[in-house]
C-alpha cells in the first residue's frame, strides 16, 4: 500500500472514532433531565461533525493523489481495508440515522448547526467522490 494509501486509512478511521465519540455523547443527551438539554454533550457533538468533515476532505486530497500515482506504481486494495471501508459506511449510515431522530428539544443546537453548515452532508459528498461512501 502505498503511503497515501495508508494515510487514506487512518482518516477514515478517525472519521469511525469521531462517529463512536458522537454516539457517546449522544447517550449523554439520552440519560440527562428530560426537558433539559446537555449542552456540553451538544457541543461535543458538534466538534465531532466539524472534525469528520475536516477528516473527510482529506480522505478526497489523498484519493486524488492515489489516482496521480496509479500508474506510476500498482495500488490494490487488500481485504482488511475494503472491511474497513464497509464498517465505516455502517457506522455512517447509522449516526445519519440518530441525528435525524433528535428532537428539537434534546438536540436543538445540533439540529441549528446542521441546518446552517451542512457539514455531515458536505462530508458524505467528499466521501462518495473519494469512493468510500456509497
Amino acid at each position: 500500500m502505498t503511503d497515501y494509501s495508508k494515510r487514506q486509512l487512518k482518516a477514515l478511521d478517525r472519521i469511525s472514532k469521531k462517529i463512536s465519540d458522537a454516539e457517546s455523547h449522544f447517550a449523554r443527551i439520552e440519560d440527562s433531565v428530560p426537558d433539559r438539554r446537555h449542552r456540553t454533550a451538544q457541543h461535543e457533538i458538534i466538534k465531532d461533525i466539524k472534525s469528520i468533515l475536516k477528516h473527510a476532505r482529506k480522505v478526497g486530497e489523498y484519493d486524488a493523489k492515489i489516482d496521480a500515482k496509479a500508474d506510476e506504481s500498482e495500488y490494490i486494495y487488500v481485504e482488511d481495508v475494503e472491511n474497513v471501508i464497509k464498517d465505516f459506511e455502517k457506522e455512517f449510515k447509522v449516526f445519519n440515522n440518530i441525528l435525524d431522530k433528535l428532537s428539537d428539544t434534546d438536540g436543538y443546537d445540533i439540529k441549528r448547526y446542521r441546518e446552517e453548515h451542512h457539514s455531515l452532508e458536505k462530508a458524505k459528498e467528499v466521501l462518495a467522490k473519494a469512493g468510500k461512501l456509497n
